[in-house]
C-alpha cells in the first residue's frame, strides 16, 4: 500500500502556502520605487552637468514626479531638496508628517508646526535650516530652484528662496531640470495613461447616452462623471488611489454647447440642451496620477451643410497633426505642417491655438506642438492632438486624442469614435 501523508505534513504544507501567498505581488496603479530612484539619479546627473550643488522644488507635481509624494497644496509651503548625493530632504508641515513617510525615497524631513509660524518662525526659515543640515547653505554653493519661493496660493506670503539662504549662496533658475525628464514617458507611465484612456472613454460614453433635450450640461456631466468614477474605482480595486487631481471625480466628463463652443475654452451653463446644438466635449481620468485627454465634437440632430463641412475640415486638420508627429523632427516643424493645412483649406483665421501639448501628470505639460517649441520629437513622448476650428456666430469644432510616439510616428491611445455619424445624436 502507498503511504498516506501524515496530518502533520499537510499542516506544514498549508502553512508554507499561506506564507507564500502573502508575498504574491498585486497590481498597483502607481509608479514603483525603483523608477523614482532612477529619476533622482538622472536629476543628480543633470546637476553635475550644470555644476549645481542642489535643487529645491516647490511645485507639487515636480515633487511628486521625483518622489511619489502626492499632496494637496495649501497655504502651508512644502519643498523637496535634492543634493548631488545623500538623502533627499523635504520641508513638511506637521499635518503632512505621516503622509510623506509613505515615500521611502524622502528620508531627511524637516517638520514645522504650522503656517504662518505655529509659534516658532516662518516655514521658509525652517527650509534654510534644512539646507544648512544638508550642507547646501554655505558660501560658494550653487543652488537650483524651480521657483524662487513657494507658490502664491491660498493666501500664502513669505520670503523668496534667494532671501533666506546665507550670503555667498547663488540661486539659479532650473525649472527645466525635472520638466525635461518628464518629456519622454517610461513604459510604466504609458501603461497608466492607457488605463486613463479606458476610463475617460467610459465617462464619455455614459455622457453620450445621457444627452437629452432640456437637460443641462452640469446635470448630465456630473452624473456621468460620478457613475464612471464609481465603476472605475470598483474595477481597479483596493490599490487604486486618486493622486494628482486631489478633489473631484476620478473619471470626469464635461462639455460646452451651442455658441459657447466657438470659444476654445467655452464654459458650461445650466441652460437646457436644444435641438441643433453643437457640443465640444472633454473626458479623462486620474490613474496613478496620470491623465489623458479625449475630446469630441458632437451634434444634437443632423447637422446642416456648413456644420458638416467644418467638421470634415477639422478631421483633416487632426489627421495632419497625427501624421506630422514623427521622431527626429522638431515640434515646430510638426506645427508648421498643420498650419499649412489650415492655409490650404482657407481657414487660417479660424485657428485659435497650437496643435497640442504634452500630457502626463498634468493635463497640460511641456513640450508643446507649437511654432515656438524646437524640442525634437522622440519615442515615448505623449501628446494631445487637437487642432480646432472656431467660427464666430456658428460653433467650434475640435477633437482631441491622446497619442504616444513610436518608431513610426503617433499611436492613438484614445479610441472613441471620431466620425460624423457616430457623433450625431438624433433626439427627435
Amino acid at each position: 500500500m502507498r503511504a498516506t501523508p501524515s496530518g502533520s505534513g499537510r499542516r506544514k504544507s498549508t502553512k508554507k502556502r499561506r506564507a507564500t501567498q502573502s508575498q504574491t505581488p498585486v497590481t498597483g496603479w502607481r509608479i514603483e520605487q525603483p523608477e523614482y530612484d532612477a529619476r533622482v539619479e538622472r536629476v543628480r546627473g543633470e546637476l553635475d552637468r550644470r555644476e549645481l550643488d542642489g535643487l529645491v522644488l516647490f511645485h507639487p507635481i515636480r515633487m511628486a514626479y521625483l518622489t511619489g509624494f502626492f499632496h494637496l497644496s495649501t497655504e502651508r509651503p512644502m519643498a523637496v531638496v535634492v543634493g548631488r548625493k545623500g538623502e533627499l530632504g523635504a520641508l513638511i508641515p506637521l499635518l503632512e508628517q505621516e503622509h510623506v513617510a509613505k515615500s521611502p525615497g524622502v528620508r531627511r524631513v524637516k517638520v514645522y508646526p504650522e503656517y504662518p509660524t505655529g509659534g516658532t518662525k516662518h516655514p521658509l526659515l525652517h527650509l534654510a535650516d534644512l539646507l544648512t543640515a544638508m550642507k547646501l547653505n554655505k558660501s560658494g554653493t550653487r543652488l537650483g530652484y524651480d521657483s524662487d519661493g513657494y507658490l502664491d496660493i491660498n493666501g500664502y506670503d513669505g520670503p523668496n528662496l534667494s532671501e533666506i539662504v546665507d550670503a555667498g549662496v547663488a540661486t539659479v533658475r532650473a525649472r527645466d531640470v525635472v520638466d525635461r525628464l518628464r518629456y519622454v514617458k517610461s513604459a510604466a507611465e504609458v501603461r497608466l495613461i492607457r488605463e486613463s484612456c479606458t476610463w475617460g472613454n467610459l465617462a464619455h460614453s455614459l455622457m453620450h447616452q445621457s444627452l437629452a433635450l432640456g437637460r443641462s450640461e452640469p446635470d448630465i456631466s456630473n452624473l456621468a462623471s460620478a457613475e464612471a468614477s464609481q465603476i472605475m474605482s470598483a474595477a481597479l480595486g483596493p490599490t487604486y488611489q486618486m493622486l494628482s487631481k486631489g478633489w473631484g471625480p476620478a473619471a470626469q466628463v464635461a462639455f460646452s454647447a451651442g455658441q459657447a463652443t466657438s470659444l476654445p475654452h467655452g464654459l458650461a451653463n445650466s441652460a437646457g440642451l436644444q435641438y441643433g446644438d453643437v457640443l465640444v466635449t472633454y473626458a479623462g481620468a486620474d490613474v496613478g496620477g496620470y491623465q489623458s485627454e479625449l475630446e469630441r465634437t458632437m451634434f444634437l440632430g443632423v447637422p446642416g451643410k456648413e456644420l458638416a463641412a467644418s467638421f470634415a475640415m477639422m478631421l483633416d486638420l487632426q489627421q495632419a497633426g497625427f501624421d506630422a508627429l514623427r521622431p527626429g523632427r522638431t515640434l515646430a516643424e510638426a506645427e508648421a505642417e498643420v498650419a499649412a493645412v489650415y492655409t490650404e483649406l482657407e481657414v487660417k483665421e479660424q485657428q485659435r491655438h497650437h496643435t497640442g501639448h504634452g500630457i502626463g501628470l498634468e493635463g497640460h505639460e511641456g513640450p508643446f506642438i507649437d511654432l515656438g517649441d524646437e524640442t525634437v520629437i522622440a519615442e515615448g513622448m505623449v501628446f494631445s492632438v487637437e487642432p480646432g476650428l472656431y467660427v464666430p456666430g456658428l460653433a467650434g469644432f475640435r477633437h482631441s486624442d491622446t497619442v504616444v510616439i513610436g518608431a513610426n510616428g503617433a499611436e492613438r491611445l484614445t479610441y472613441y469614435p471620431r466620425d460624423l455619424v457616430s457623433l450625431t445624436v438624433n433626439l427627435l
